[in-house]
């Protein structure tokens, strides 16, 4: 590799690519996508000298480069392989990108002509493709959950498929966006000045090699632009689109630009499963915690962790029982509540949420809830000086961890760490059909103990700073959690399930025993719980 110096910028000549490293695939529409062209060969004109003048692939957002950011995006389909074409400032941004951290293999082009129209840098990644690929644009901000509904589409009869936003009210610059014409999901025309459109191009195709014969056509015909060569695809009739929905993008072309895609990529980390509180309290303030968080190195486990401390700090803050002390813990508490929504916000931000990860937010949850209802017991003994507080908390908890045994069994066969998949599918014994009377009622109300909930709960009883009433209600809160998780989560695991609540103990009581001695319990479908009694089993 040869490096040239040309006004004080480093650009690399044609790289030496190990082209037997690159397997084929074949040209199969119906094929699995391993490989992504992403263009990054432009300066950005409109955001020079922003962040120190970096060139616009690199400008830093939501806590990564962009270029990064759809490059992890891609990979969390399963692309491995990356064709990306450089021009200006290439050295840098390649220095910046390290494919061995991120776990890719990135086969990097450069295009001298990178000032021409951005079809030229797609076809410098023609030798490189040789099947069905994703194309991307490194200055596009979008949700990776577009590429999981996408990257099974059937280009059997296509040449490429063009993702498309049909709220084009909603767009960040109408004015500068390239605007589509389509009729019953099929393309018919694209291109920035269009009069007659009904969508906007998100900046996401799949894409059959036939693209670089269509962008050879388009250049003969004096248009270089990509849209050039897929308007060729279209007049001929191979070009689909695919509607993304209400999923958030953004081109970041200017400084308001990546604003404005900030704001949607921490707007996207509110979930309409959120609870009461956390929809109208919590998140507003830890979305703002977060966009501090990302300028840091500061990881997703390392926030749950601080909050586990936090909370063991609390709870020895709250072992003193007096007035003041439970004040302070109540507020405390409520804040831990806020700044446990940081952990997943970085995660989901930064590409970083796993099922790792899930766990450790769920593990350090709990053990928070354990330090927490340990110190206000220890806070109402230090006031009564009755030792039977401590009886009743050591089987309060002890019921509160039976009940989790069943959700953590109920979580590990669903394939998740998070609680957010117990909750889902407590969420769905409210139905229709469920005649079983207390499932229906545990389904419908079980929103009332999610942390942001109960935090709340317990911040308003704090601030009366009576320490005795604080824990009967954290006890009575605790049990009835307990029982409504125990209920639940183990009707969802049983298969003949709809119990009535008189065998109900009986059957759980069975179901720990076995537990104790295998941990393998049949997965029952939230829909197929029975109304029928005698269906139940002796041990």
């Amino acid at each position: 590799m040869e490096l040239n110096q040309r006004d004080d910028t480093l650009y690399f000549t044609d790289l030496d690519v190990d082209t037997d490293s690159v397997p084929t695939i074949g040209v199969n529409g119906k094929q699995a996508i391993t490989k992504a062209v992403i263009i990054a060969a432009g300066n950005g004109s409109r955001l020079q000298g922003y962040q120190s003048g970096r060139p616009k692939p690199l400008v830093n957002l939501g806590g990564m480069p962009l270029l990064q950011r759809v490059i992890l995006s891609a990979k969390k389909i399963g692309v491995t392989e990356f064709v990306i074409v450089i021009g200006y400032q290439a050295a840098r941004i390649r220095k910046t990108i390290n494919a061995r951290k991120l776990g890719v293999k990135i086969t990097w082009v450069r295009n001298p002509d990178w000032k021409k129209p951005n079809g030229v840098s797609v076809l410098k990644a023609e030798k490189y493709v040789d099947g069905k690929f994703l194309l991307f644009m490194s200055d596009h901000v979008f949700d990776f959950k577009i590429l999981n509904r996408v990257k099974d589409y059937d280009l059997t009869h296509n040449s490429g498929v063009l993702c498309v936003d049909y709220a084009v009210n909603q767009v960040q610059d109408l004015d500068d966006a390239t605007k589509v014409r389509t009729e019953n999901n099929r393309l018919l025309n694209l291109g920035k000045n269009l009069t007659d459109f009904n969508a906007i191009d998100v900046g996401i195709f799949i894409c059959m090699p036939d693209l670089f014969a269509a962008l050879r056509q388009s250049q003969e015909f004096g248009d270089e632009s990509l849209s050039g060569g897929i308007r060729i695809l279209s007049e001929a009739g191979r070009m689909a689109t695919f509607d993304i929905g209400g999923a958030f993008w953004q081109d970041v072309d200017t400084v308001p630009d990546s604003y404005h895609a900030e704001k949607l990529l921490l707007r996207s980390t509110r979930s309409p499963n959120d609870g009461i509180i956390a929809k109208t309290i919590n998140r507003k303030i830890s979305n703002r915690i977060t966009k501090w968080l990302l300028k840091t190195p500061i990881t997703p486990n390392q926030i749950s962790i601080f909050n586990l401390f936090f909370s063991i700090f609390i709870a020895w803050l709250v072992a003193a029982g007096t007035p003041v002390n439970i004040i302070m813990g109540g507020i405390l508490f409520q804040l831990v509540s806020i700044l446990d929504g940081c952990d997943g916000e970085v995660a989901v931000i930064k590409l970083r949420d796993s099922k790792r990860g899930a766990l450790v937010d769920t593990v350090t949850d709990h053990l928070s809830y354990v330090a927490f209802i340990i110190g206000i017991t220890v806070g109402a003994y230090n006031v009564t000086q009755n030792s039977m507080i401590f009886a009743v908390t050591a089987f309060t908890l002890l019921f509160l961890f039976f009940a989790l045994k069943f959700g953590l069994q109920y979580m590990k066969k669903k394939g998740s760490g998070s609680l957010r998949e117990l909750d889902k599918g407590i969420a769905g014994l409210n139905h229709d059909e469920q005649k079983v009377w207390y499932l229906k009622a545990l389904g419908s109300i079980h929103h009332l103990g999610r942390r942001d909930v109960f935090s709340f709960a317990a911040f308003l009883f704090m601030l009366s700073g009576n320490v005795v009433v604080v824990y009967s209600a954290l006890i009575i809160a605790v049990l009835l959690i307990s029982a409504g998780i125990a209920i639940t989560a183990a009707s969802l695991l049983s298969k003949s399930s709809g119990l009535n609540p008189f065998k109900a103990t009986k059957r759980y009581l069975c179901m720990a025993w076995k537990w104790l001695v295998s941990s393998d319990i049949d997965l029952q479908s939230e829909n197929e719980i029975s109304t029928d009694y005698s269906n139940s089993r002796n041990c």
